[in-house]
């Protein structure tokens, strides 16, 4: 009767929304939920939409998918102008009223209370009632039954899983919409119990929602002892949002006492510049961030991801290379360059003034500011590309360790325009480096770091072009005499030393059966010795 469709960006998210519109419900045995994705074809959704012949279809409204939202509700209305659309979630709350030539019923705020009401007044009418808006209230967290069901673990298996200990923010930075309300965390005792349901599961990552983790020190520090002390019951690691400038000793002591790799941490620096935080109502302590963020990253425990926000007030091009290269060199596993989005309803819309220009269609994003302009913002595009795609890999640490020195935001522009926009294999990323590179240092010092990188992160037995060295017909017989099986190992030389790159001749054999630890020989030395 009730399909619930939630459009996810990608084919590894699962919306949690549905699950606790639907156990919240009265009416649950009447719901079905639906996951798919905004990359799929609209035909394709228009099927799944309207699978079981639904009378209701609700959506879950978010900045990524509103425009494929629209675009499938068209397409139902015309074949299908019977069955009753809602509109709910973040992107119809505020500014809404366009919004209702697309649906009949829209749900602003949180929505276990309004749904409900809305369903039982649709069953109660026959499908006809005539309130349009139904405003969300919340509700008392003792009160909401859990949305973490065996259909919901059914349809994250293998995918990210996504988990909530708190609603709301306590901050009110003017870009974001979370601090509204103020934070209300969940009781501890139901948060160990709900974690519980996910031990044994096969999931990716557990994300937990929450806009600011550690808000509540106490509670965030209590729930990471818990999963520390429940370790051996995950197959996954856990992802939290954190501020931090409020870190304190006692919760980096805690993450250096996990497992590696059992917590992800992901930072919202957004910006350097005072003036800048100061005008988004962002009381941070710079000096914390950056003291903090350099002991919770030298732990080695946890993998950290960092953020950077181009384009707010008082952000010039050059106060934002600046933010970059400084934030690139404490050294995160992540650092992601975003750009700002003027959200509905959120407190900067309504500081900015003409002089600000945005995209009036999601995800409105900024095009200039009278502090930077579109051309500038395209600059940081660039940047941002060349920095994700090789920074942000994680495939290429040993050669921009090594290679990227002084001014890394210039190094990352200059790669990123070659790649912009361009869909490329991860054959094809090297080989732009390695041109890239050789136009600058020297070959031999480049491929042989670049093969060290290669052979670390890929289990491949062939090698990017660029990276394949000139064997001569005598390679095999030394190999032989190496005692070294082809069949086990695959071997490559280089021109220089793996652990100090002085340029000697040696040679990299990796047994894929262990692994991607390479072992090495100095063919130099072996000459020398008479291996």
């Amino acid at each position: 009767m009730i399909n619930i469709v939630a459009l996810n960006s990608k084919y590894v998210h699962t919306l949690l929304s549905p699950y606790y519109l639907k156990e919240n419900c009265d009416y649950k045995d009447n719901i079905t939920i639906i996951q798919s994705n905004i990359n799929q074809d609209v035909e394709l959704l228009y099927k799944l939409a309207t699978k079981n012949n639904p009378k209701v279809i609700a959506f879950p409204c978010y900045i990524f998918n509103i425009n494929c939202v629209l675009q499938l509700t068209k397409l139902l209305k015309l074949n299908n102008p019977e069955i009753k659309i809602i509109f709910g979630g973040p992107e119809v709350s505020f500014e809404y009223e366009d919004m209702l030539n697309y649906c009949d019923y829209l749900i602003t705020g949180e929505g276990e209370i309004a749904f409900n009401e809305l369903v039982t007044d649709l069953i109660n009418s026959n499908f006809t009632t005539t309130k349009k808006v139904y405003k969300g209230i919340p509700l008392e967290f003792s009160k909401l039954k859990s949305p973490y069901t065996e259909d919901y673990f059914n349809d994250v298996k293998g995918k990210i899983a996504y988990f909530e200990a708190s609603r709301g923010c306590p901050y009110s930075c003017a870009y974001c919409m979370s601090g509204s309300d103020g934070l209300r965390c969940f009781d501890l005792q139901k948060v160990y119990s709900e974690l519980d349901k996910f031990k044994g599961r096969n999931i990716r990552v557990l994300k937990f929602v929450d806009r600011t983790f550690n808000a509540n020190k106490t509670f965030a520090k209590q729930i990471l002892k818990y999963i520390i002390a429940n370790k051996e019951e995950y197959s996954f690691s856990f992802h939290f949002e954190i501020a931090a400038d409020i870190l304190d000793d006692e919760f980096i002591a805690i993450v250096n006492n996990s497992p590696k790799g059992l917590f992800q941490f992901e930072v919202g620096v957004q910006s350097f510049n005072e003036k800048t935080l100061e005008m988004v109502i962002r009381k941070t302590n710079l000096q914390n961030v950056v003291d903090n963020l350099i002991k919770l990253i030298s732990t080695g425990k946890a993998h950290i991801h960092t953020d950077l926000i181009a384009g707010l007030p008082y952000e010039d091009y050059n106060s934002f290379v600046h933010g970059f290269n400084k934030l690139y060199n404490i050294k995160s596993q992540m650092l992601q360059l975003g750009f700002l989005k003027v959200l509905k309803g959120s407190r900067l819309k309504s500081m900015l003034d003409s002089n600000y220009k945005y995209s009036s269609m999601p995800p409105y994003e900024i095009i200039s500011t009278p502090y930077i302009t579109e051309q500038e913002l395209l600059k940081l595009k660039y940047a941002e590309e060349g920095c994700d795609k090789y920074y942000n890999s994680g495939i290429f640490t040993k050669t921009l360790d090594y290679f990227v020195k002084e001014n890394p935001y210039e190094f990352y522009l200059k790669l990123g325009k070659e790649i912009y926009n361009k869909h490329l294999s991860l054959f094809d990323r090297i080989e732009v480096l390695y041109k890239f590179l050789i136009k600058i240092y020297n070959e031999t010092l480049v491929k042989g770091i670049m093969t060290i990188d290669y052979l670390e992160h890929n289990n491949s037995r062939i090698l990017p072009n660029c990276l394949k060295a000139e064997y001569d017909k005598n390679f095999a017989k030394l190999l032989k005499t190496l005692n070294i099986d082809k069949k086990k190992y695959f071997a490559v030389k280089i021109g220089i030393n793996p652990k100090d790159y002085s340029f000697c001749s040696y040679l990299l054999y990796v047994d894929y059966l262990k692994g991607y630890n390479i072992e090495y020989i100095n063919l130099d030395e072996r000459t020398t010795n008479g291996i």
